[in-house]
């Protein structure tokens, strides 16, 4: 059986796109019987002015389940052009792959591409793999640990630094490092129309390990009108001790969004 999940962003606020992507807020398959589940919110915006304005938005996330595996897809793209000037460009891809879904220990491989014009990051590459614990799954929902290690590339520029920051040389800087990744993640149904998703996260590499981490968080409230119909709040926060160039420390991203299934 197959089935999707088109979710309609009623507004978002501060910046869309961060070095951490939140990977545990994606769709995730809880019932046995259920082999596809997914998101899509495309948009596109066409205005005649001074001269001509495009913006772009898509994000999707799916989740695949065969024999005893699983994959995640997600993608993100947000592009906004003014004549033949580029406003804003950001977004991601990521992709996941699952052994041993349901056992009580799973491993997980995958791979995130990305970039956030606003911020400075011209390009982020994370290649990683966890091991994946079971804390306790249902139809209503789970709770999941995980650690791992990931190699990790980042190019920033200045663009996302307040001018009084800014050094005298402001030439790119880039960085590959070897990281820990620590997570714990819940998703639960707290009553037939409430439903409640929360996930921490931490990053660190190893010299020294804990020295300058990078900590995370994200949670979602949701309200279900209907079976079909469900009207969703986000929060994201990530706090990095140490950023490669001297942007805020602190990230957060606040959405809302009406979640439409069938």
């Amino acid at each position: 059986m197959k089935k999707a999940c088109f979710m309609i962003f009623i507004f978002i606020q501060f910046n869309s796109f961060s070095q951490l992507l939140f990977p545990e807020s994606f769709v995730v398959i809880f019932d046995s019987t259920r082999y596809f589940k997914g998101s899509v919110a495309p948009s596109l915006e066409i205005k005649t002015q001074r001269q001509l304005y495009v913006e772009i938005t898509n994000r999707a996330d799916m989740a695949f389940r065969f024999k005893n595996h699983g994959i995640t897809v997600a993608n993100k793209f947000e592009l906004t052009r003014d004549g033949d000037q580029t406003i804003l460009s950001g977004g991601f891809i990521y992709g996941k792959f699952k052994t041993f879904y349901d056992n009580p220990f799973v491993l997980e491989h995958y791979a995130q591409y990305q970039w956030a014009e606003a911020r400075g990051l011209q390009q982020k590459v994370a290649l990683g793999s966890n091991l994946r614990y079971k804390i306790f799954k249902s139809q209503k929902g789970g709770a999941f640990a995980g650690a791992g290690v990931f190699y990790e590339y980042e190019l920033w520029n200045y663009r996302g630094v307040p001018e009084d920051r800014l050094p005298t040389e402001t030439a790119n800087v880039d960085n590959k490092q070897l990281k820990l990744n620590v997570y714990l993640s819940t998703k639960r149904n707290l009553s037939q129309k409430i439903r409640f998703e929360g996930a921490i996260y931490f990053q660190d590499d190893f010299e020294p390990l804990f020295d300058n981490p990078r900590w995370a968080g994200a949670i979602a409230l949701s309200y279900s009108f209907t079976e079909n119909i469900a009207f969703a709040v986000n929060l994201q926060t990530i706090y990095d001790f140490a950023p490669l160039v001297p942007v805020d420390k602190l990230w957060f991203n606040t959405f809302s969004a009406l979640e439409v299934t069938f």
